[in-house]
């Protein structure tokens, strides 16, 4: 019969087990560490999914190249619309100042929309990079259907592609309409040229008739309006 008053000895290794548990128990648990972005990726990807991205992709820039062309059209109907006003302005004294003040609108308006569209094709070339960039991440874990029991993976072919391009030299760092710069192709900057080239021209277009105005202060005074408020229209 146990004596109560002499409890049986603890086993060794009992009472280090003991103090190990009540040690571990007291400690505070450590908060598993996020993975990083890259490595949050599933090991494997659908097809499916990297082609409707790939398709987004191409969107953006058929998007892109439409509004280039709309810009263009625009910017051209500006131009003659510009023209029509010049030529109107010259056929009485009394129009002059009413086509200055209709080709310095018509300049401004047409200057700001030439930055606008530099920002749209910033933003879009952005847009596109980033989905390009994320297409060449996705394509090294992107698993195609099983032919015959045969597993496919990608041949990455967009970076492929690239590295391709860099040891030809066929791309260049482009400066953005912001100042910014991107690697792209040689041609992507045919984009900016002509915007640029249509903000300059009518800035200049705006600061010559502002110049001619000036210049033509006495005449343009003396026949303020088309409207037969001048006592001279013949002059």
């Amino acid at each position: 019969m146990a004596n109560p008053d002499n409890p049986a000895p603890t086993p060794p290794g009992a009472a280090h087990h003991t103090e190990a548990s009540s040690s571990e128990a007291s400690q505070p648990a450590v908060p598993s560490q996020p993975q990083p972005a890259n490595q949050q990726l599933t090991k494997h990807l659908s097809f499916d999914e990297y082609k409707l991205y790939y398709e987004s992709a191409e969107r953006v820039t058929d998007r892109r190249l439409d509004l280039n062309k709309w810009n263009y059209s625009v910017m051209t109907a500006t131009l003659l619309a510009i023209g029509a006003v010049l030529v109107w302005a010259t056929q009485r004294a009394d129009h002059e100042l009413t086509g200055c003040v209709g080709v310095f609108i018509l300049s401004l308006m047409a200057f700001l929309h030439c930055t606008f569209w530099i920002k749209q094709i910033d933003d879009f070339k952005a847009l596109n990079t980033e989905k390009f960039r994320i297409l060449n991440e996705m394509a090294p874990q992107v698993t195609f259907p099983d032919t015959a029991g045969t597993h496919l993976g990608s041949y990455e072919p967009f970076r492929r592609e690239w590295r391709a391009m860099e040891a030809d030299d066929a791309v260049r760092e482009i400066r953005s309409g912001l100042g910014g710069r991107f690697m792209a192709l040689k041609s992507s900057s045919a984009e900016y040229t002509m915007a640029r080239i249509f903000r300059l021209a009518f800035l200049l277009i705006a600061l010559a008739i502002i110049g001619l105005a000036v210049a033509d202060y006495g005449n343009i005074s003396a026949h303020l309006s088309p409207f037969g408020l001048s006592t001279d229209s013949t002059n």
